[in-house]
């Protein structure tokens, strides 16, 4: 076997450190390609709906009756999820208290008062979140 001469070998290197520098570049913009179309979501039921109506109308091309009617279907269907939504919260809070209750049969008493912090905390933020929106 002959050895390789020099300008070879710097050619393979140049091929490999090459295809994978083209490989990480191809890469990165497929990804950012597909996080931006996810990049940003509405913040609030109140910017969901703006952007439905804005979509039924520039992309579906609703008139302005049509868009009227739309309008009242939403409202109509905002109405029918917050009634399922008020029927549902004492089955919902239930569950959230056996949930809460069967985590504290697992803790010391020290962890059980950190786990109230901790739950207290999140619950500040979480109220705080939805002054925000």
């Amino acid at each position: 076997m002959m050895p390789r001469n020099r300008t070879s070998i710097a050619l393979y290197l140049i091929l490999v450190f090459g295809s994978g520098i083209l490989v990480g570049v191809v890469a990165n913009r497929l990804y950012a390609a597909n996080t931006a179309s996810a990049k940003n979501p509405p913040q609030s039921m109140s910017e969901f709906r703006r952007r439905y109506l804005a979509g039924m109308r520039d992309e579906v091309g609703a008139n302005p009756s049509q868009m009227i009617e739309i309008n009242k279907i939403l409202e109509d269907t905002r109405n029918k999820v917050d009634e399922l939504a008020a029927r549902e919260k004492p089955l919902h809070d239930k569950i959230q208290q056996e949930h809460i209750d069967q985590i504290k049969e697992l803790l010391n008493p020290q962890q059980k008062i950190a786990y109230d912090n901790w739950r207290a905390a999140r619950e500040r933020a979480k109220q705080q979140a939805q002054k925000t929106k």
